[in-house]
């Protein structure tokens, strides 16, 4: 008998998930017990014999309850990022195997953080708001303290998308150093950067982005005391979580012009229409669109679909996520 499985996220989102390639794929190994994706599982039949859940955003946690209908369930394949929002600890007690395509979306904030940096490091923004002004009357760029040349990067996080940002930096004549307290010297040698604690970053980087989880250990890690440690002038990435960085004690930063940043992922989200931020000339504020978007979500629905075909071939998983994971990963 065919595997049976069901796609479970807002209804529609297949469509971007997976394109007709992929989701031919996907009908040649499993036999999808509903061509169209669901969210509510309470409202449906017939559950008994679905041993695969291909899942998205929108999902609703795979409790007790909602388990009890899936009884054949073996394999979860989420073709999103964190699995937080979905796993619960009776997911794991029944034994079944869950698949994350974070490594997909890290691909894409990874881009985003190294165009960036590139940007930032030739005051991209700075001149363009200055050339918009002046409009061509006169010069708007004073060569002297840009460029990218020998700037020191400093990355919080030797996660999977901080160890991306560091292999695109190496097509960069700068000096890249990273904090991680799962980073010793031998993983940074291997890495080809430089550990340094998270004070010693702060205070000799030029730019500093994060990349860190969001956990309770991490909550406000850039808080005030952090933040002055910062060079003056300095800029912030936040691709991340806005809850790693104190908005308060930020805000106060930038409006003194003594650090500049580029957040995509503000703390609250998106931050209230008074925020002095959007209005500065020393921040770019984006809407959280480092990660995956438009054509680029395609990526997640293509890993999570090579999962599922794995775990029909009998193959291992390449991105599984444990319970255990959880108390490090984002």
């Amino acid at each position: 008998m065919p595997t049976s499985a069901l796609l479970v996220m807002y209804p529609g989102l297949e469509g971007q998930l997976f394109d007709p390639a992929v989701r031919s794929r996907l009908g040649h190994v499993v036999d999808l017990s509903s061509d169209a994706a669901v969210v509510d599982l309470a409202g449906l039949d017939g559950l008994e014999g679905v041993e695969v859940l291909v899942t998205g955003w929108g999902c609703p946690p795979l409790d007790a309850d909602t388990l009890d209908r899936l009884p054949s369930l073996r394999f979860v394949a989420h073709a999103a990022g964190t699995v937080k929002g979905l796993v619960t600890d009776a997911l794991w007690e029944r034994g079944v195997t869950v698949t994350s395509a974070a490594a997909a979306n890290a691909v894409p904030v990874a881009e985003f953080t190294f165009a960036a940096i590139v940007m930032l490091g030739k005051d991209v923004f700075g001149i363009r708001d200055r050339h918009r002004q002046a409009r061509g009357t006169t010069s708007v760029v004073d060569h002297a303290p840009f460029g990218n040349r020998g700037l020191r990067i400093g990355i919080i996080g030797a996660s999977m998308i901080g160890r991306l940002v560091v292999e695109r930096l190496r097509t960069l004549d700068v000096e890249v150093v990273v904090s991680d307290p799962y980073l010793d010297d031998a993983g940074a040698s291997a890495l080809g950067v430089v550990a340094l604690g998270l004070d010693d970053l702060l205070a000799t980087s030029d730019v500093v982005s994060v990349h860190a989880p969001a956990l309770p250990s991490t909550h406000h890690l850039l808080d005030a005391a952090a933040l002055a440690r910062m060079r003056d002038g300095a800029w912030l990435i936040n691709t991340a979580r806005g809850t790693l960085v104190d908005t308060a004690a930020l805000e106060a930063e930038l409006v003194s012009g003594r650090l500049s940043a580029l957040i995509d992922t503000p703390d609250p989200e998106p931050l209230p229409s008074g925020s002095p931020l959007y209005d500065l000339p020393n921040v770019v504020l984006t809407p959280h669109i480092a990660g995956s978007l438009g054509n680029e979500v395609g990526r997640l629905g293509e890993l999570a679909v090579t999962e599922v075909e794995r775990f029909v071939a009998g193959q291992p998983p390449l991105h599984p996520v444990t319970r255990e994971d959880l108390g490090r990963i984002a």
